[in-house]
């Protein structure tokens, strides 16, 4: 096994690299979210930092704006109920 990063990664790789599917990759691609693939000669290639980046944009890992995980439906149940709460 390689030990070091791949510097740039051919589009099946990106895909498995982000772990998201095809359709999803390149719908963010078309929407400007993800970053144009690079040409060298005929290859399409991604630079692994611009997609790391771009990745972190998207998910608010830049400015630390993650949303919370929900761990179990009592999570869930939990917002409900404090939405509703609200609404009285």
């Amino acid at each position: 096994m390689n030990k070091y990063k791949p510097y740039t990664l051919r589009e099946k790789d990106a895909l498995q690299y982000l772990n998201i599917g095809r359709t999803k990759f390149r719908e963010l691609i078309d929407a400007g979210r993800l970053p144009q693939p690079r040409a060298l000669d005929t290859c399409r290639l991604w630079r692994t930092t611009e997609l790391e980046e771009a990745l972190d944009k998207l998910i608010g890992v830049a400015n630390d704006n993650v949303a919370p995980i929900r761990n179990s439906w009592a999570d869930v149940l939990e917002d409900n109920t404090s939405q509703s709460d609200e609404v009285k």
